[in-house]
């Protein structure tokens, strides 16, 4: 019972944090419509400027705020080649995941010892838990709260059902899914920012490590539904915790098994969800006619 215990519980609960914040921006972004591969770049990226402007300013707040403003920026990129262009959604994203690891690994080069001093650890809450965490199943509650009961969330999802016929309704879909696109690149940067300033607290090279694409088999498997999104998360969570409680324990099985554990996982979340079925027009190109 030495891996069990409350200690083991906050590690998941730590460890599922950037997926959480990841899952919640693909939601959003595939209910209107567009794919959102480059959530593994995007929250690279955040994750990199969270921890140099947090070393930089000494305020994990501002470093918050310039990840978000950078993730916005990220996504009116992102939004101006695949919505108003538009160019194929999944071509882009994969382009972009590749270009972030070189472009991220140069930047930390570039910063000297900015992103590799360890920032200040944040403060923790109720119940120990971090703010990024209580903050996630916050935005859990209320992205589920908008999607199912508000008018705006209603039209969103709409332009990811179908887009022409939301259009012929009167809703604008260009700039919804732009809209959507850029709140989910702030999203997966913040999801990057909780990674390093709220967790590890540095910066190594490709330190996501796949997660992204693990926050994606979450959003499959809970079927585009936020808070499933966020129980598979966190058993996501959990397998990362698994390994890190079992080196320290010393279990007498090798740590990297376990270390395998979040990306086995993924494997039997996508293979028990089989072809799960999204937004009718996720990743299709929409031209206003």
């Amino acid at each position: 019972m030495e891996l069990f215990s409350v200690g083991f519980l906050l590690s998941a609960i730590r460890a599922a944090t950037p997926l959480v914040f990841c899952a919640l921006a693909v939601l959003l972004a595939e209910r209107s419509g567009v794919l959102h591969i480059g959530v593994e770049g995007s929250m690279l990226i955040g994750a990199l400027t969270a921890i140099v402007a947090t070393s930089v300013s000494g305020s994990a707040l501002v470093g918050i705020i310039i990840t978000l403003v950078i993730g916005a920026l990220i996504g009116l990129f992102l939004a101006g080649l695949t919505v108003y262009l538009p160019t194929p959604q999944v071509v882009v994203g994969i382009a972009f995941n590749l270009v972030t690891v070189g472009a991220t690994s140069y930047v930390f080069r570039l910063t000297g010892g900015l992103a590799r001093t360890t920032t200040p650890a944040i403060p923790t809450w109720f119940l120990g838990l971090s703010p990024f965490s209580i903050f996630a199943v916050i935005l859990t509650a209320l992205m589920w709260w908008f999607l199912s009961k508000t008018g705006a969330g209603l039209k969103l999802r709409a332009t990811g059902e179908n887009a022409n016929a939301a259009n012929t309704a009167g809703v604008d879909v260009i700039k919804t899914r732009a809209r959507a696109l850029i709140v989910a690149t702030m999203l997966s940067s913040l999801g990057g920012a909780a990674l390093t300033i709220g967790w590890v607290r540095v910066f190594t090279d490709n330190i996501t490590q796949g997660r992204g694409f693990i926050a994606l088999a979450a959003v499959y498997f809970a079927k585009w539904n936020p808070p499933l999104a966020l129980f598979a998360c966190l058993i996501f969570g959990a397998g990362e915790a698994l390994a890190f409680r079992s080196q320290a324990v010393g279990a007498g099985i090798s740590s990297y098994y376990f270390f395998m554990l979040p990306y086995v996982l993924t494997l039997v979340a996508v293979g028990l969800t089989g072809r799960a079925k999204g937004p009718a027009d996720c990743g299709k190109i929409y031209i206003r006619r």
